[in-house]
Formats: structure tokens, C-alpha cells, sequence
């Protein structure tokens, strides 16, 4: 498969295919909706003494009858776990079974249902590299690698609890795994147990939701009334969710991709995507959650239980615990309008200046409710945008002076030009999500990102350091690596949410678009090339970092070498993140990469950082 279309499909499962929304004054977000004032959780307590986790080589690890008792009290569900592509390796060859492996391997759809796969394979390499990988079967041998040991296909809340408080008694390395949509690795490690939650679906709408705790409503209290939300079980993704509320008439603010899980890392990391300018963030729309923290107990969590920890989650990212359901607020449906158009050349010189005329634009178009994305690489510019209750003339007459531009520069090819309308957000997904090429996973990726903030694209000088700057970072960057996203869901809504009732960074308040740099390879990629590659890509993506001091960026779609992790995911709030993840989890059984407590762990999360 060419590489060229891997990096694509990276773009469109990742963020390309969503679909964005414009603001409505009724569905502000950050309007009160009678939930107490969020004070700011009490100061952290002391790190707690941590040791390291258990490994299967190791007489602390669990016996042979021990893990079949364990077994028996999730009714059957433990899987000894291995690498997808073993079948294809010898001793373990069966002509049959690697032909399946063969056909499904690079479909996303297939390998979210297998225990030992994830989307992008260098997350099932181990340390060294080692691992098995498919395009490797004739030459090398079949390593574990970073694929778990043991994996708990979860079917009720009670396996998640028994599966904590199994992995708690015995020390365990746990992750938790959904689709294994996961750009920075948490859902797998080396020598762990896994907590699948992909079979637990349960959805349900309903019209007056109120949180669990709320004082309940009366004609002299109408504060707490109740409000129409979606309640998803763990393994929910974004197109089932979808297509629920739609059937009644409603919308939610999600995820741009189909494998997307609905409850955890997503919503928890702040959750971008097709509605966010209208809607908010999902952070911003979360009522409830239902989660098993460390010590194995269910703990409803809203802004009257568990306050400190509903702050947490919403912003914090995973590691806090295990949602097992989240309640999202739904709003009115509405009909989508929609733009698309490529520009295409060898001279770079002209894309460079259509670029420059997109990003002076970016303001005008937030202001008028226009959201969506945009593709570069040296050849050529994608553009897809969206609005609500909008009509095509709308988008003729917001998007024509650009497309007019770009063709009174000659020597470009414009194709693709779309105007189009949709009776509805789930349609206008549906259609998106059919343009996502088939063959989209199992490849190796890694990504750089930054939020932009507005004031970069108030002033001329502004817009032309910022085109300056992604023509550096091109050039920086390795062939693999030569292609960014301009991700425009900020903005509206997204502003205008809450930074107290949340711990969201506030770089995305000030922020107008999400800057994604994105590399891929072939599993053929040498190890050592790899890490060069990631290296680079890093390297490049400080050239974003310096012109935007004292930014973020969006920790689901972040550089796993961030340089300063604590700063541009969590920014402010790190330290009483940090102390609010102590009070619940003291040992660290959901220490994770990159996430809040993992600065005290070393690299792998197996140890201590001063053990």
C-alpha cells in the first residue's frame, strides 16, 4: 500500500472526516444549567511511595491457578492475549488462520475486535522494537511485544470491577482498551493485563436526565431540571452514538471518526470534533459518569458526587479511573451545509500563497459558523468545511472569493469542488465516514500537534508567520512527514466554555485552530529509522511550539516525545490534577504515557522514576 495513502488515511480516521457545526444561542454550553459553582479542589496531598509493577518473569506474578480462579469470577472472559500476526509465523503457522490475519490486517473495523490489536502497529512494538508485525512474518520471530499478556473481554460492570481489583491485589501493569483507536500507546504495554470494554453497548436517550445528587426539582427549585442526554456504556462508538440520538431527533457533540470510542481517553482528553464550534467540546457537555477508581468501588461522579474528580475528568485526560458510562447533554438536530474542494500544483510557491489566503480567512469563516479541515502536503491544499442550519448559497458566497483567488493565480488545478447540503449531522457523517479509504490501520504513525491561538490570525504579521513557519516545518520534516492538517473546531462555542467548571487546558479557550503535523511508515521501517523519524518530527514541530509560547495542544492527538508534557497538555491545572489523582488512585494502577502522576514513573510506567 503506498505510503502516500496511509498518511491520508491517518488524517481522515483521525480528524478529516468530521463535521462541524456553527454556534446557536441556545445551545451555548456556558450558559448556567443549575449545577453548583466549581471551587478549586483542595491543594495536592504528598506523592505516596510507589514500587514497580509486576512482571510475568518475575515470582510476584500471578500462578497458573491463580489466574484461572480470577477467570472464574469474570465469568470466562480472560483471553491469554497474542500479536494478531502470530498465526503467520512458525511454529505457530496455520495457513488458514494467517489468511485471515492477511485479509483483515489493515482494516480498522477488524482490528478493533481482536484482543491483541490496535490501530497503529508500532503501539505493539516493545521497547527494542521487538514485536510481530505482519510485513516481518518471513524473516523474523514472534515477540509479545507490547501486546498484553492477559486481556478481560468485559461484559458488565462487574468484570471491570473484579478486573481492577484483581490487577490492584496482585500489582499488575493495567490498560484499558476500547477500539484500540489510540495515538499515544495508553491502551497497550509491555507485560500488562488488559481491560477490554468494546462489548459493554448499552445506549439510551433520554428527555430529563438529572445527575445523580442534584437537589431534586420543585416549583421553588427549577435549577436542576432535567435536560435531554444520551447515556453510552464503555464500548460505544461515535457512529452508534450518532445514529441514536438522530433516531430521535437530537445531536451530540463528538468524535470525527467511526472507531472512536464514545466514554473514555476521548471525552476525558477534551474530545474535538464534528460539533465542537456549536456545541462545545465534549468536556463541556459531560453530565455524568459512572467510574471504578483503584480501590474497585463504583463511584457515580457528577458536580454534586465527587466533585474534585468530575473536575479531573473533564479535561485531565485518562487515568483516573474506568468509565464505565458516560451522559452527554443532546441538543436539537440540525441540517448540515457543506464545502470541499483540492488545489493542486507543483509550484509551491502558489499553494504557499493559497495557504497564506487560508489562514487570513480562518477568523472571517469562526466568525460566520464555518468549522472544518484542511490537508497539506507539497502538491496540493484539501478543504472541507461545515456549517448548521446554513443552505449551499450561504457556502457559495462565504467560500467563492477564496476558490477565485486560488484560480486568478493560474498553473493550479482545482477539483473536487463540492456544495452540498444534508437534512442532517448523522447524514452528513455517514457520508463523510463512506469517503475513509477501506484499507486504514495497521501501519505505524505518530503525530505532532499545537493549538493556534486567535490572536496569531488578527494581524497580517501574524498570518505571515504562521505560513512561514508550516513552510519550515515541511522542510524540516522527512518525506514521511511532510503533511499537516489545519483543524478548525475551535473557536464559538469552545471559547466560550468553561475553564473553572473544567480542567481542560485553557489553551483551548484561546485558541482558533489545532495544527496537526503527521507521519506514518511501512512496518518494513527499521526500528532505528523509526525513532529517527519521530525524532524529526518533533524536532519540526518546535517551530509551532516557538511561536505560540505558553500554548497547548490536544493531548489525544499529541507528539508521545512532547517535550514539556505537563505544560502543553495540562497546563495550570497539572498540579491539582496531580493531587486529585493521588487521593484516587495513591499507587498508580492507571499510570498511563504522557498522563497525569506518569512524571513519577519511568518511561515504560513499569517502575518508579528513583527506584
Amino acid at each position: 500500500m503506498p505510503l502516500s495513502l496511509f498518511q491520508l488515511a491517518i488524517l481522515i480516521s483521525a480528524t478529516l472526516i468530521a463535521l462541524v457545526a456553527a454556534a446557536a444561542p441556545d445551545l451555548d454550553p456556558t450558559k448556567n444549567s443549575g449545577r453548583p459553582d466549581q471551587r478549586p479542589p483542595p491543594p495536592p496531598p504528598s506523592t505516596p511511595r510507589l514500587k514497580c509493577k509486576c512482571q510475568p518473569n518475575q515470582p510476584c506474578w500471578p500462578t497458573p491457578s491463580t489466574w484461572a480462579t480470577f477467570n472464574a469470577t469474570v465469568s470466562g472472559r480472560l483471553i491469554a492475549t497474542t500479536p494478531v500476526a502470530r498465526p503467520c509465523y512458525r511454529p505457530s503457522y496455520n495457513a488458514t488462520a494467517c489468511a485471515a490475519v492477511q485479509q483483515g490486517y489493515h482494516y480498522e473495523t477488524w482490528r478493533q475486535q481482536q484482543p491483541g490489536a490496535f490501530q497503529y502497529t508500532n503501539w505493539e512494538l516493545g521497547p527494542n522494537g521487538q514485536g510481530c508485525l505482519l510485513n516481518r512474518s518471513s524473516t523474523g520471530s514472534c515477540d509479545q511485544g507490547a501486546v498484553p499478556v492477559y486481556t478481560v473481554k468485559a461484559a458488565t460492570v462487574d468484570d471491570v470491577q473484579a478486573t481492577v481489583r484483581f490487577a490492584h491485589q496482585h500489582n499488575l501493569k493495567l490498560v484499558v482498551k476500547n477500539t484500540g483507536h489510540d495515538l499515544l500507546g495508553r491502551s497497550t504495554a509491555v507485560g500488562s493485563l488488559s481491560l477490554w470494554v468494546f462489548f459493554m453497548k448499552k445506549i439510551q436517550v433520554v428527555d430529563a436526565f438529572v445527575p445523580e445528587g442534584a437537589p431534586i426539582p420543585s416549583e421553588e427549585n427549577t435549577t436542576t431540571k432535567g435536560v435531554g442526554a444520551v447515556v453510552l456504556e464503555a464500548g460505544v462508538v461515535w457512529m452508534d452514538a450518532y445514529k441514536a440520538v438522530d433516531e430521535h431527533n437530537r445531536t451530540v457533540s463528538g468524535g470525527g471518526a467511526q472507531t472512536v470510542g464514545t466514554s473514555g481517553g476521548f471525552c476525558q482528553s477534551g474530545g474535538h470534533g464534528p460539533l465542537s464550534p456549536s456545541l462545545g467540546l465534549c468536556v463541556d457537555n459531560v453530565l455524568q459518569y459512572k467510574v471504578v477508581t483503584a480501590d474497585g468501588a463504583l463511584r457515580v461522579v457528577n458536580a454534586y458526587q465527587h466533585a474534585d474528580l468530575f473536575w479531573a475528568m473533564r479535561g485531565g485526560g485518562p487515568g483516573f479511573g474506568v468509565v464505565v458510562e458516560a451522559v452527554y447533554r443532546t441538543h436539537p438536530a440540525v441540517t448540515m451545509s457543506y464545502f470541499q474542494v483540492m488545489v493542486s500544483s507543483e509550484d509551491r510557491s502558489l499553494l504557499a500563497k493559497v495557504l497564506r489566503e487560508l489562514y487570513a480567512r480562518q477568523i472571517e469563516w469562526s466568525n460566520a459558523g464555518w468549522a472544518g479541515y484542511a490537508t497539506v502536503n507539497r502538491n496540493y491544499v484539501a478543504l472541507a468545511y461545515m456549517r448548521p442550519n446554513s443552505d449551499v448559497a450561504s457556502a457559495r458566497k462565504t467560500f467563492g472569493p477564496l476558490v477565485a483567488y486560488a484560480r486568478g493565480l493560474g498553473n493550479l488545478t482545482l477539483e473536487q469542488e463540492i456544495y452540498s447540503d444534508f437534512p442532517s449531522y448523522y447524514a452528513l457523517f455517514l457520508n463523510m465516514t463512506s469517503l475513509v479509504p477501506e484499507i486504514n490501520a495497521g501501519f505505524g504513525s505518530t503525530l505532532g500537534s499545537r493549538l493556534i491561538p486567535r490572536t496569531i490570525f488578527e494581524t497580517d504579521q501574524g498570518v505571515d508567520k504562521l505560513a512561514n513557519t508550516m513552510l519550515q516545518v515541511q522542510d524540516e520534516s522527512p518525506p514521511s512527514t511532510d503533511r499537516y492538517a489545519i483543524v478548525s473546531v475551535a473557536g464559538g462555542a469552545v471559547a466560550r466554555g468553561s475553564s473553572k467548571e473544567t480542567s481542560l487546558h485553557p489553551a483551548w479557550r484561546k485558541a482558533l485552530v489545532l495544527v496537526l503535523v503527521v507521519g506514518g511508515w511501512e512496518e518494513s521501517l527499521s526500528w532505528k529509522d523509526q525513532l529517527k523519524l519521530q525524532r524529526t518530527l518533533t524536532k519540526a514541530t518546535d517551530k509551532l511550539r516557538a511561536i505560540t509560547p505558553g500554548s497547548g495542544t490536544y493531548l489525544n492527538e499529541a507528539d508521545p516525545n512532547e517535550p514539556n508534557f505537563k505544560q502543553s497538555f495540562y497546563g495550570p491545572n497539572y498540579k491539582t490534577l496531580k493531587g486529585i489523582k493521588n487521593k484516587y488512585d495513591p499507587k498508580g494502577l492507571f499510570v498511563c504515557r504522557l498522563c497525569v502522576g506518569s512524571d513519577d514513573w519511568n518511561r515504560d510506567e513499569m517502575c518508579p522514576r528513583h527506584h
